[in-house]
């Protein structure tokens, strides 16, 4: 699968992503996703399953939403695409025409990318690999309809400067969708404390924010219509889920319970 390919600037030496991109670039990623055990033969579906378990039933809601969900059409982008399984489901839409995989690593697009793409019937017809950061894409303004960010934009070193990136290539009235994790008040310390650690061991930027802050920023460049909708599908005890539910229609569940969500917001 020979897919096409679009490069960015050169990463600046010494950055954070270009530090990142070494072990995508070398294999070494491809390692440590083969030690991970799991049911598939895949090692990224096993990684994937473990680290991100609600990112595919967030992706399934988004694109079923029955208001923005018919919004996701067009020519997308996928932020930070990785493994490009999100990619992968976005290219087998009937409504996409055009889906634009971003991310560091030409090698790791090439491997992993191609390998997940097969897994996840996508349709490479549809598909263009970007190696770039998020914060330089390589396509002129107001090219895209709808972009996603699915659990990446928390990696990036300056997340404002990537949704300004992000509302330069979308369209008038485009679609932003991202699959974050909202860190409860009462945990954020705990949270920031763990990414530190992650981010000097793993050399992966790792940052953590509340919902408040998600929202400030989107707001900060200059998004509108926000929404936050939180995804359930990693709550698994009735009891717990109510409480959630009753906290929310107050908007207290942000400060003692951790979310995953969907957030919408419009150019």
């Amino acid at each position: 699968m020979d897919l096409p390919i679009i490069y960015g600037p050169g990463l600046k030496p010494n950055s954070p992503e270009a530090v990142e991109s070494v072990k995508y670039e070398t294999g070494a990623a491809e390692a440590d996703a083969r030690s991970v055990a799991g049911r598939h033969e895949e090692p990224w579906m096993n990684v994937l399953e473990k680290y991100e378990p609600g990112s595919p039933p967030a992706v399934d809601f988004a694109l079923r939403h029955p208001v923005f969900g018919a919004r996701i059409q067009g020519k997308i982008i996928d932020f930070g695409a990785g493994t490009c399984w999100v990619t992968s489901r976005l290219s087998s839409l009937p409504a996409v025409k055009e889906v634009v995989a971003l991310d560091l690593s030409e090698v790791f697009f090439r491997t992993a990318g191609v390998r997940m793409i097969r897994h996840w019937k996508g349709d490479p017809s549809k598909i263009r690999f970007a190696v770039a950061s998020f914060n330089q894409v390589p396509v002129e303004d107001g090219y895209f309809d709808c972009g996603f960010f699915v659990a990446s934009l928390h990696h990036s070193t300056a997340p404002i400067l990537s949704l300004l990136e992000a509302r330069r290539v979308l369209k008038p009235g485009g679609l932003l969708v991202l699959v974050e994790i909202a860190i409860s008040i009462r945990q954020i310390d705990a949270a920031r404390t763990q990414a530190l650690l992650e981010t000097r061991t793993t050399n992966d930027t790792e940052m953590r924010y509340t919902k408040g802050e998600w929202k400030y920023m989107l707001e900060h460049a200059r998004f509108k219509n926000i929404e936050f909708h939180v995804v359930d599908a990693l709550t698994r005890n009735p009891a717990v889920l109510l409480v959630r539910k009753l906290l929310r229609k107050f908007d207290l569940e942000r400060v003692i319970f951790t979310n995953l969500v969907v957030i919408t917001a419009q150019t």
